[in-house]
């Protein structure tokens, strides 16, 4: 249980340290949301499902990234919390592509 609480609370004291990165973040992809949303009638259902597979494909890029940007290796991931700290790293990055992707892809097809 321990790990898990460090685990969120450096996840916490990063977004705390980079709130400037986290905040424009935010506002960027909210403004894209409100742009495609008061675009013409997009087929958002289409927007999903590309973002989906791209979040999926980005998932496997990132996990088999995130060691080695943090000046580790596979060797180094020995325990279920450290395997499942690499898959949820991996998949908060791929979900940002995703959140992304979905409205540009429906920009640019329009």
């Amino acid at each position: 249980m321990y790990e898990i609480w460090l685990i969120i609370n450096t996840f916490y004291e990063l977004a705390l340290a980079n709130l400037g990165l986290v905040l424009g973040t935010l506002i960027v992809w909210v403004a894209l949301m409100l742009i495609t949303q008061f675009s013409k009638k997009l087929p958002w259902g289409k927007g999903v499902k590309a973002a989906v597979v791209v979040g999926l494909v980005a998932w496997v890029i990132f996990f088999v990234m995130v060691p080695g940007l943090t000046k580790s290796s596979f060797e180094y991931v020995n325990s279920v919390i450290d395997w499942l700290a690499v898959a949820g790293v991996s998949a908060a990055f791929a979900g940002l592509v995703a959140l992304f992707f979905g409205p540009l892809y429906l920009l640019v097809k329009r």
